[in-house]
């Protein structure tokens, strides 16, 4: 905190300078804090701040998404409390490991489509086991042992097939 500002003021009986402070104005400052995910509505979020519960909005930087995953994993958030009662979610804080980012025992990701690209070649690699996809139109597959199966139809297509 700033020490009070000194203001040199000019004695007029004695003509010597007396110094007082003068306080310095008080400035509102936005607060942090962390919360829980109570419930996401359409254009707010309801957080719970200790026992109690406020909305508040989301920061235009925040994805929705980012929220929605904090929430079911039940992680904390960073809001700003800006003043006036205004609460605003600045992020998330994230507690789980992110798969490409750190090493973890198990990761499961879910989605509707998941799509992988590589300019050059794609590897699935699991001990000695190896699906590799290449560019040049050539697919892989390494293992001791490799088992297809089929419900109905199972077709092998090519110009030429080779069996040892």
């Amino acid at each position: 905190m700033k020490p009070a500002a000194a203001v040199q003021e000019a004695d007029v009986t004695t003509d010597k300078r007396v110094t007082r402070l003068q306080p310095v104005p008080k400035v509102q400052r936005p607060t942090l804090t962390t919360a829980l995910i109570h419930e996401i509505g359409e254009t707010d979020v309801v957080l719970q701040l200790g026992s109690s519960l406020a909305t508040a909005t989301l920061d235009p930087a925040v994805h929705p998404a980012v929220i929605a995953g904090a929430h079911a994993r039940r992680e904390r958030v960073l809001v700003e409390d800006g003043g006036e009662g205004a609460i605003v979610v600045l992020g998330a804080l994230r507690t789980q490991p992110t798969p490409g980012v750190e090493v973890a025992d198990t990761y499961t990701i879910k989605a509707r489509h998941i799509s992988l690209e590589a300019s050059e070649e794609l590897s699935l690699k699991a001990q000695t086991a190896a699906v590799v996809v290449r560019a040049i139109g050539e697919v892989e597959t390494y293992a001791e042992r490799i088992l297809s199966r089929a419900e109905g139809v199972h077709k092998i297509i090519g110009r030429m097939l080779r069996l040892n």
